[in-house]
C-alpha cells in the first residue's frame, strides 16, 4: 500500500470525500482550461493531438501518447535516483554518461584501474536502482571501463561527469 492510499484509508469518511470533490473539481477546471486552449487555437501540438486521439476513439494513438509520457516520467525518476543514490556513496566514477530509451537507461562509467570498491558501488547503485522500477517495466544496465581501456563515452550518451 502506498502513501497515498494509506492517507486515503486513514481519513474520515468527510476528508475522503472533500478531497475527491477537490480532485474532480481541479479536473474539471482542467479540462476547461484545455477546452479553451483548443477552442482559440493555442493549445500545445500534444494536447491537441492527445485530444484528437479522445475525440476520434484512436485507442493506439492515445495509448502510445500515454505510454510517451509515462517513459518520460519514470526516466527522469530513474535517472535523479541514480545520481542521487551516487552520492551517497563513498566513491565516484571518473566519467559517466547515460544513453536514454523507452524502458531502459544505459549506464557508461569510467573508473580508475583495478579500483573495484568503484566498481561494486556502481554495481550496487544500478541494483537498487532496478529493484525499485524493474516491477514497473524499466530498468538499468551498466558499462564500467577502466581508465587503461581509453575508450571514449559513445556518441548518443548524455555525459555527466567528466
Amino acid at each position: 500500500m502506498n502513501s497515498v492510499e494509506k492517507n486515503i484509508q486513514s481519513n474520515s469518511p468527510e476528508q475522503y470525500w472533500d478531497n475527491i470533490d477537490k480532485w474532480f473539481t481541479s479536473f474539471i477546471d482542467n479540462l476547461k482550461v484545455d477546452h479553451v486552449m483548443l477552442q482559440t487555437g493555442v493549445a500545445s501540438k500534444e494536447t491537441k493531438e492527445f485530444y484528437d486521439a479522445i475525440v476520434m476513439n484512436d485507442t493506439t494513438k492515445l495509448m502510445t501518447s500515454l505510454r510517451s509520457g509515462s517513459s518520460q516520467y519514470f526516466i527522469k525518476s530513474i535517472v535523479y535516483d541514480y545520481i542521487n543514490e551516487l552520492k551517497t556513496t563513498e566513491r565516484k566514477p571518473l566519467k559517466l554518461a547515460f544513453g536514454l530509451s523507452d524502458s531502459k537507461i544505459l549506464i557508461w562509467s569510467e573508473i580508475n584501474d583495478n579500483d573495484e570498491e568503484t566498481e561494486n558501488c556502481l554495481l550496487l547503485t544500478e541494483a537498487k536502482i532496478n529493484s525499485k522500477y524493474h516491477s514497473l517495466g524499466f530498468y538499468v544496465n551498466s558499462t564500467i571501463i577502466e581508465k587503461s581501456d581509453n575508450v571514449s563515452v559513445p556518441p548518443h550518451y548524455q555525459t555527466i561527469i567528466e
